[in-house]
């Protein structure tokens, strides 16, 4: 009677054991590539970068990252980050596309031969703070 009962939970745990373990591997049979179609055609998704979890897709009126992006906003930021510059006096901005031709008023104080090193000072900041635009950089004297 004890040996009948001790085969049955034996046979009960195995059928158990082996239940769970083809769950197991049919649950977790993933298929390692899945930005590919399966073979039920289904392809996993993932949500627009937009920091809204792809809703600016769904609701326009959220404003994107770009919005605030203009090239009136540009040019005024783009003279911010270089008036502080030594040798600055002022500067004009032009936009063609994503070109942006910056010209540098010089301070008649600036000597000539410090106006190569102001021109590639100005470029470098420009183009770190501004890398969406090619930065074209020129000088110009005050008065000629």
């Amino acid at each position: 009677m004890f040996d009948q009962q001790r085969r049955r939970k034996a046979r009960t745990a195995a059928v158990l054991i082996l239940t769970l373990t083809i769950g197991l591997l049919t649950g977790c049979g993933v298929n390692k590539n899945t930005n590919t179609a399966t073979e039920d055609g289904v392809k996993t998704q993932s949500y627009g970068d937009d920091g809204y979890l792809g809703m600016t897709n769904s609701h326009t009126k959220i404003p994107g990252r770009h919005m605030a992006l203009n090239y009136k906003n540009d040019a005024n930021m783009m003279a911010q980050s270089i008036r502080n510059l030594p040798g600055v006096a002022g500067t004009n901005v032009t936009f063609s596309g994503s070109d942006a031709y910056v010209t540098v008023k010089l301070a008649p104080s600036l000597a000539d031969r410090d106006v190569p090193a102001l021109e590639r000072q100005a470029a470098s900041v420009l183009r770190f703070n501004f890398p969406r635009y090619n930065i074209h950089v020129k000088s110009l004297r005050q008065g000629k």
